[in-house]
């Protein structure tokens, strides 16, 4: 079981979260989107206006099939990825997937907020609106395929935390870290 997933909406927290949970593990952490834009050299926003969502999806399942399925990681996914059967069945064999929780008014604040990523999938008149829509579609998927973490931490490092609980009381878990994982210590 080397990796631990993250999936969620956009603005969830996933990246963060993720390097907080990988700090705490002392694994690596990988960001899809991150992983893309330095592949590729273009933003994603750039991405999603030079060749469209489907070929961005595109790249972010080349991005899950690159991971070293045999090292320890964490893994923050794109919010879109869970669309995505072949990577979702990846990331199922790899180990526990959880999903970020957030209610549509966080995602909004934090959409607003100035220093906040660019999603092109949120750009236009009625941000609200394409929100609601867009999680609408998403939140089956994500119910269907990761473990939920509320959301209301109000850092990352407790939403992680959080999760090493969980995992704690997961046999694969357990089994894989033995009795002696240095997980209490964090």
């Amino acid at each position: 079981m080397p990796w631990i997933s993250l999936i969620g909406f956009m603005c969830s927290g996933k990246s963060a979260t993720g390097r907080a949970l990988a700090r705490q593990l002392g694994w690596e952490h990988y960001d899809s989107d991150q992983m893309i834009v330095d592949q590729s050299g273009m933003e994603v926003a750039e991405l999603f206006d030079a060749h469209g969502e489907e070929a961005f999806r595109e790249l972010e399942h080349k991005m899950v099939e690159q991971l070293p399925p045999e090292r320890d990681l964490v893994l923050s996914t794109g919010g879109g990825l869970v669309l995505n059967d072949k990577s979702m069945r990846i990331l199922h064999q790899q180990g526990p997937i959880f999903w970020l929780c957030v209610d549509r008014a966080a995602v909004v604040e934090r959409a607003r907020r100035p220093w906040a990523t660019k999603r092109p999938l949120l750009n236009g008149p009625d941000l609200e609106a394409r929100i609601d829509h867009l999680m609408t579609e998403r939140e089956p998927y994500y119910k269907r395929h990761g473990i939920p973490i509320p959301g209301g931490f109000a850092h990352p490092r407790e939403a992680a935390r959080h999760i090493l609980e969980i995992l704690r009381n997961l046999q694969d878990f357990r089994d894989y870290f033995g009795s002696g994982d240095g997980v209490d210590d964090v």
